[in-house]
This record gives C-alpha cells, sequence and structure tokens, in this order.
C-alpha cells in the first residue's frame, strides 16, 4: 500500500547525512524533505532500494534545502512522479536537463536555484506536455521566449518571473488561471493574453519588461481577476471602460508607461482594490472624487507624476485606510485640505488591517492520473516611493511606509496646522509648491517624522521651536524659503548639512557660518570677561570692594593690637612665635638660594 516517508528540519547537522532504507519502501509514494539545512547528497538512499523493481514514488518535496551534488541516477527513473518540488536547492548554474526524463510531471517547482545559462529548446520542446504548475522564478534563465501554450487541460500557473528571458509572447495556455512573466526581457504586444479564453485568469503581472501597444478589451473578460500588474512597460492609449468589470480586483499597477486620457468612471465599480498605482503616465483631468467616495479599502493611492489638474478632492480625507498618498509632480492648484487628520491610519498607533499580501488558491484536477489539488501562492504589493531625495522600491515594508507626498505642484495657502494631527506619518513632501505662511509650530508633535521636506515655497518667519524633539528625523530639506531667526538647537537639525536651510537669507545660527544678532557680543564677553558697556560697573565694584577690605583690615588689626597690648602673656606667646617662624623662613630661604647656584655652576 502507499507509504509516506518525511525527513523535515534537520537544522543542525554539519557534514554530509546518508539515509539509508531497506526494501520494504517500495512502496513509497510521498517522500518529504523539505526544510533541511542540513547538507545532503540528494537522495543517494534512492539507489539502495536496489530490489524496488521500480518506485511509485508520485510526489517529492526537496524544497528549501542544502544538497552536494546533483540528484544521483535513481531519480531520472521516477517514471511515476507527478510532483517535483525542488525550490531554492542550490540546482545551478546548469540547467537540470534530467527533467526532461519525468514525462508524468503534473507540478514543476524549481524556483531560486541559481540556474544561468540558456534552456535549450529541444528541453522545451521534450516537456512534459501535462503541466499543470511550471515555476522557473528567481533564476537566471536566458534565452527566447518559450512556448507558454502546452497542452495544460486545467487551470494552470506559469511563473517565468526574475529571469533574463527575451523575444515576443506569441502562444500561452488557454487555461492560465496564474501568469507571472515579470521582471524579464519580453517585448511587443499583449494580444496574446486573448487566447485564454476560458476567463479564469486571477493572477497577471507583466510588470517590468518592454511591452509595448494597448490593452486589449479581452482582459475585461477575466471577472475573477485580483491582482493585474502591467507597471515599467511601454504601453500605450487609454484605459478601456470596461476596466469596472473586473469587481474582484485588489491591485491594479499600470504605473510607468505611456497610457493617457480621463480615468473611467467605471473604476468606482472595483470596490475591493487597495492599491491602485497608477503613477508615471499621461493621465490628466480631475483627481476622482469617486476614489474617495467608493474605494473605501485604499491604502495605497500613487498618482504622481502625470496630468491631472484642479484642487485636491476633500473626498480623498474618507480614506480611513489610507497609508500612502501620492500626488505629487502634477498641476494641483488651491489649498491643501485641512481634513487630512481624518486619515486614520496615519493618527493611530501600530498597523491597521490591511491587504498588503494577497493570497490566491487555484484548484486544479489531472484526470490523467486521478490527481486532486490546489496551488497556494500569493502577490506582495510594491511600489517606487520617493524616498529622502531618490526613488526606492518599496515591498513588504510598504505596509509599514505612511506618507503623504504633494510636491511639485501649484498648492498655495499656508499649511493646514491640522496636518500635524498625524502622529504616526513617517514622510511628508510639501516641496516646489506655492506655499507661505509659517510653519505651524505643533509640527513637533509629529515625532514619528523620518522626512520632512518644505523646500521651494514661501514660507517666513522662524523655524518652531518644537521641532527641536523630533528625534527620528534623519532627512529635513527646508531650502529656499523666506525663513529668519535662529535655528532651533538639537542633535538632529544641527546635524544636517548647511544645504538643508540654504536660500533663506534669514536664519543663522550653527550648521550655518552665518552669526545670530547678539553673538559677537556674547563671545566677546566669554573671551575678554567684560565687555565695553560694563566696564564702568566693573570699576565701581572693584572700588567698592578696596573700600571694605581696606576698612575690615584696619578694624581687625586694631582688635588685634589691643588685645596684644592688655594681654600680657598673650603678648610673650604671639613674639615668641612670631621669632621662631622668622628663623624657619631665614633658613629656608638660604637653602633655596644655594641650591640655585650650585644648580647654575653645574
Amino acid at each position: 500500500m502507499p507509504s509516506t516517508f518525511t525527513v523535515e528540519a534537520i537544522y543542525t547537522v554539519i557534514g554530509a547525512v546518508h539515509i539509508c532504507i531497506n526494501t520494504n519502501l517500495c512502496n513509497l509514494t510521498y517522500l518529504y524533505l523539505n526544510n533541511n539545512s542540513a547538507i545532503i547528497e540528494f537522495p543517494v538512499f534512492l539507489n539502495n532500494l536496489s530490489g524496488c523493481i521500480s518506485l511509485p514514488l508520485q510526489w517529492l518535496d526537496a524544497s528549501h534545502s542544502q544538497f552536494v551534488g546533483p540528484p544521483s541516477y535513481k531519480i531520472q527513473t521516477l517514471t511515476n512522479l507527478t510532483h517535483l518540488e525542488m525550490s531554492s536547492c542550490n540546482l545551478g548554474p546548469s540547467f537540470p536537463k534530467w527533467i526532461q526524463t519525468l514525462k508524468n510531471l503534473v507540478y514543476l517547482d524549481i524556483s531560486n536555484n541559481g540556474i544561468s545559462d540558456t534552456i535549450p529548446m529541444e528541453v522545451w520542446d521534450m516537456w512534459p506536455s501535462q503541466l499543470i504548475c511550471m515555476n522557473l522564478s528567481s533564476n537566471n534563465i536566458s534565452g527566447k521566449a518559450p512556448d507558454l501554450s502546452l497542452n495544460f487541460d486545467n487551470n494552470s500557473v506559469i511563473d517565468l518571473s526574475s529571469n533574463g528571458f527575451y523575444g515576443q509572447i506569441s502562444n500561452v495556455s488557454s487555461t492560465v488561471a496564474s501568469l507571472n512573466l515579470s521582471r524579464n526581457k519580453f517585448y511587443g504586444g499583449i494580444s496574446f493574453l486573448c487566447q485564454i479564453v476560458h476567463g479564469l485568469l486571477e493572477f497577471l503581472d507583466l510588470s517590468h519588461n518592454s511591452l509595448t501597444g494597448q490593452i486589449p478589451d479581452c482582459l475585461w473578460h477575466f471577472k475573477e481577476l485580483k491582482v493585474l500588474n502591467l507597471g515599467h512597460n511601454n504601453l500605450s492609449g487609454r484605459l478601456p471602460p470596461p476596466i469596472g468589470s473586473l469587481i474582484q480586483l485588489e491591485v491594479l499597477d499600470l504605473h510607468k508607461n505611456g497610457l493617457f486620457g480621463e480615468l473611467p468612471l467605471s473604476i468606482k465599480n472595483c470596490t475591493n482594490l487597495t492599491t491602485l498605482i497608477l503613477g508615471a503616465n499621461k493621465f490628466s483631468g480631475n483627481v476622482p472624487v469617486w476614489i474617495g467616495e467608493k474605494l473605501s479599502w485604499l491604502y495605497v493611492l500613487i498618482l504622481r507624476s502625470n496630468i491631472f489638474f484642479g484642487t485636491i478632492p476633500l473626498q480623498l480625507c474618507q480614506l480611513p485606510n489610507l497609508q500612502i498618498l501620492d500626488l505629487s509632480m502634477n498641476h494641483l492648484h488651491g489649498t491643501i485640505p485641512s481634513c487630512l487628520d481624518n486619515l486614520m491610519s496615519m493618527v493611530q498607533e501600530g498597523l491597521l488591517p490591511t491587504q498588503n499580501v494577497h493570497s490566491y488558491s487555484i484548484e486544479w484536477y489531472y484526470s490523467g492520473g486521478g490527481l486532486y489539488d490546489f496551488q497556494d501562492d500569493e502577490y506582495v504589493d510594491h511600489a517606487m516611493i520617493e524616498w529622502q531625495g531618490d526613488e526606492q522600491e518599496f515591498f513588504r515594508n510598504l505596509v509599514l511606509l505612511k506618507s503623504i507626498d504633494l510636491s511639485s505642484n501649484n498648492l498655495m495657502g499656508q499649511i493646514p496646522y491640522e496636518i500635524t494631527n498625524l502622529y504616526q506619518l513617517i514622510s511628508l513632501n510639501l516641496s516646489n509648491n506655492a506655499l507661505l505662511g509659517e510653519i505651524p509650530l505643533t509640527i513637533g508633535q509629529m515625532k514619528q517624522l523620518e522626512t520632512l521636506d518644505l523646500s521651494g515655497n514661501n514660507l517666513s518667519g522662524e523655524m518652531p521651536l518644537s521641532m527641536s524633539g523630533m528625534t527620528f528625523l534623519n532627512h529635513l530639506d527646508v531650502s529656499y524659503n523666506n525663513l529668519s531667526g535662529r535655528i532651533p538647537s538639537s542633535t538632529q537639525l544641527q546635524s544636517f548639512p548647511p544645504s538643508t536651510y540654504d536660500g533663506n537669507t534669514g536664519l543663522c545660527g550653527p550648521p550655518l557660518t552665518k552669526k545670530c544678532p547678539g553673538d559677537e557680543e556674547s563671545e566677546a564677553t566669554s573671551v575678554n570677561g567684560k565687555s565695553e558697556g560694563d566696564g564702568e560697573d566693573i570699576d565701581e565694584l572693584w572700588g567698592w570692594f578696596y573700600i571694605g577690605g581696606g576698612t575690615g583690615f584696619a578694624t581687625g588689626f586694631w582688635i588685634s593690637i589691643g588685645a596684644l597690648l592688655l594681654n600680657r602673656r598673650g603678648r610673650h606667646a604671639f613674639f615668641h612665635f612670631y621669632d621662631s617662624f622668622s628663623d624657619w623662613v631665614y633658613v629656608k630661604i638660604m637653602v633655596f638660594i644655594a641650591n640655585l647656584q650650585r644648580a647654575r655652576h653645574t
């Protein structure tokens, strides 16, 4: 009868581990060697099963283990193997060609193995035709785009992400449910998606390639789609209104393409959206008010570097989960809404329940072998964020970031003091606008701020003293305003380079070389002990000192003399002491002079 053998979690063994199994396991069906940090010759014990005519092994999971040398010859004879999972097993750098001999494979995962060569075309031609799951991600495999049509007869999973594949994609399985071709060198159009006729697609990531053309209308037929990432390509055209039919959509990322026009009103139907990233395109029109009215689950909203105009809609203040708001580099005008302190996720301490990691499960049934299973996977939100003067990509730590970026617009008026109520805000960028007035006096209560950029405005007045308490601040820029007065003293504010304060002619004090009024007089007082202005007071003080000292000396002298004149015994004791002391002093002086003369002659 079928049996299972597990060697799991050997974390502390050093050296080779040899597993010897007797022939009683000739019926072995499931073998688990996963999550072993020990060094294993893989799998030597299979060779010891010499008494078995044919192993019925169907399931082999050796993922996240460390192996020495290539798998033994016995693995190539596992003709019944349907499930092979060997991710993170150090199989590279050459592609394991023995895989093509496993003709019954349904599930294959050899991701993250350091495979760096090209998969020969004959390997693709001999690829197991019934594969349902193929994961080659996070290697450095190069070569032309493979034929991804294969003979899939069920919901399939294809993941070739983070490799060096190039060329046009012409064929893809008609039943694919998860397709990840991101971070390669693919080019050409994406009309191949129209070959997916069953509309079962749940996950689609084609980001970080060189794909061109328009988004095909057939894409909106995928009613089960949860993640759509086409970012960092060269796509063009308008965003078709039927996008509103993707009612299950949680992530829409179209960052850095050539898309233009107004955002379709139909997107408001995608009420499950948590991440909306449309930056670095040519979208225009007003920032839609329906974003704040309908997309209440949003925690990431990035519309930066587009052609949006008008004012910032007050409805954005209705997004209770919003943690990242980026409207920078547009043509927005008007004032900063004072209601921004309603963004509760930036006020409350800790993390609100957000969907930073999007899990999905794809069920499939392989009728040829009577095998039923499902594939669990996840998509982790990631986004390009302007951080401390540089654009950086955030992944799992994106959920930890709480940021507002309204920079490079035409915003006017004062900075609303209400914005300082966002106690948990980590990054605030209001630079390159036309803001005026003073920096809010209560800005110091934003103690979690790590980056603050107010440069390139018309702010005036002094820097609030409360800023000296912003101990987490490690990036500050208030340059090119009209600020004046002394820079508040703190470990943080004096540690920034002088360029932080450039263009504010009225600012003074460290770290600037410009001294504040009164600093010169204070230095003169500390060096000379007095200043010219208080010379008369010093002379008068010394005059009274001499008068008091002289009067006290005279009084004490005559009291002492009077006591000696009236007291005969005291008088004799005093003059005896005086004679003895005079003799002692005379001897000491003569000895000192003699020693000095001797040293001179020497």
